[in-house]
């Protein structure tokens, strides 16, 4: 009997590039990202409406007929068809470095670098504008900088309170705010 080597379970940190944006380019991508937030927007409800039925279904009391299984295998597809379009617009949006935050809310964000600082627009799909605010990536989610103090340069304390923080790491792809 020969010796079997085991193989360790690595995690291997995954390197993720992220496209830098200008605002000017960003402002010309709207379209595109209003387009994919609504899609991903309304995904993301059937997703919900979708897990709920069949939350629903199976806290059912008693034995389940036949009208309550077919509800509930019906439910359980419509639960995978919609966590795969999630997944292809997921995708969609990775290409642009575009992650989004709040799926119910609309909120997603968008790379730049404010000095040598990642930073992000904060882009809102219910504004007509688009984006609304930007923020550091180091920032509370919550917090919204206005894009008017774009047009100044940042401050040397403003820098060297951004590159005192390490970057942990990327957002994960997906989702941020789950509900």
């Amino acid at each position: 009997m020969g010796t079997v080597k085991k193989q360790r379970d690595q995690q291997t940190e995954a390197v993720v590039s992220l496209r830098m944006w200008t605002y000017p380019d960003a402002v010309k991508v709207v379209p595109y990202v209003r387009s994919l937030m609504q899609s991903l927007r309304e995904g993301w409800l059937e997703l919900r409406q979708a897990q709920e039925t069949v939350q629903r279904t199976k806290a059912r009391p008693g034995r389940p007929n036949r009208d309550t299984l077919i509800l509930l295998d019906e439910s359980q597809r419509d639960v995978e068809r919609a966590e795969a379009k999630l997944e292809e617009i997921v995708t969609d949006m990775l290409a642009l470095s575009a992650y989004c935050v709040d799926p119910a809310g609309g909120l997603a964000v968008i790379p730049f670098l404010r000095g040598q600082v990642l930073a992000w627009y904060v882009y809102d799909l219910f504004d007509p504008q688009g984006f609304v605010a930007w923020r550091f990536y180091s920032d509370p989610l919550e917090m919204r900088r206005p894009l008017a103090e774009l047009d100044t340069a940042p401050s040397a304390a403003e820098i060297a309170d951004q590159n005192s923080l390490a970057l942990s790491r990327p957002p994960a792809p997906g989702f941020e705010k789950s509900n």
